[in-house]
């Protein structure tokens, strides 16, 4: 009960910062040691997972794609989801320096802490570093679009691109979403639960995460050194692409009380990292 009730936790921090453009659920997975069973899990919803299903073999389909570990994870963050997109809606709107700040704290603090820190330093780390930095470069590049249209084919394949980046340590599938010129929509679905846009987003995510994580699965068992550096360079250029407005461009503090109120942030995500990795350490779900 005491680790369900962790995954649960992790799952609430995983979507809060989800919510957030620019800051990965999956980085967090990361930071709190549930990454490769995530991974795993998620790989195992195939056709013998179907097949097991079919045959009404319900208990070895569940055990075989660690059910239990999914279904608090998910909820978790389903639950942050509905709970936070207001005070999230508002933090945005009216302190964004501190929010920023406050989940730059959290990725600073996490590249000299394990899992991301590397041991040493290998030659597939420097490439895997070298392509996630032209990733963020390439991402950089993007203008923040403005799409208005509520086509629900725009949106279901918006849903399966954004979750690939969900997955990715560093890059947000907010981030993806606010690219795509989504992001309001979205939330505002969110906050109003409206259940044919979220239901249109959900199923383009689960299609674009069961094709993806196939893929970063065989990267990490095949190509562990490459995908570390990867990682490591994802979530610290993802520090920036917090404070990106535009193609090239950062929004910074400009006045004095919001120079206070980003250390305030920052020195807040610092200590609140210290604390998530206390309680990981405590209640292990392995």
């Amino acid at each position: 009960m005491k680790g369900n009730l962790a995954i649960l936790f992790k799952g609430f921090i995983m979507g809060i910062a989800e919510i957030i453009p620019g800051v990965s659920g999956g980085t967090f997975a990361l930071i709190l040691g549930i990454y490769q069973r995530l991974i795993n899990a998620l790989s195992h919803i195939n056709s013998s997972f179907i097949k097991k299903i079919y045959k009404l073999n319900l208990r070895e389909a569940w055990l075989g794609i660690d059910g239990s570990f999914l279904l608090f994870l998910v909820l978790g963050m389903f639950l942050a989801a509905i709970s936070f997109s207001s005070i999230i809606i508002f933090l945005f709107e009216n302190f964004p320096s501190l929010l920023k700040s406050f989940f730059s704290g959290i990725l600073l603090l996490s590249l000299f802490t394990k899992p991301l820190i590397p041991d040493q330093l290998k030659k597939g780390f420097i490439i895997g570093f070298s392509l996630a930095f032209l990733l963020v470069i390439f991402l950089w590049s993007l203008p923040i679009q403005e799409f208005s249209s509520s086509n629900l084919l725009f949106i279901f394949l918006a849903g399966s691109l954004a979750v690939c980046a969900f997955i990715l340590p560093g890059i947000s599938g907010s981030f993806v979403l606010l690219i795509l010129g989504f992001y309001q929509q979205v939330i505002l679905a969110i906050k109003e639960l409206d259940l044919a846009i979220l239901s249109v987003l959900f199923s383009g995510c689960v299609l674009g995460l069961l094709l993806f994580v196939k893929v970063l699965k065989k990267a990490l068992l095949n190509y562990p050194n490459y995908m570390s550096g990867f990682f490591y360079a994802l979530v610290m250029f993802s520090i920036p692409l917090i404070w990106k407005t535009d193609v090239w461009v950062m929004s910074f503090p400009n006045s004095q009380y919001e120079y206070f109120e980003s250390l305030i942030g920052l020195l807040f995500g610092i200590f609140f990292l210290f604390i998530l990795q206390r309680l990981s350490s405590i209640f292990q779900d392995t």
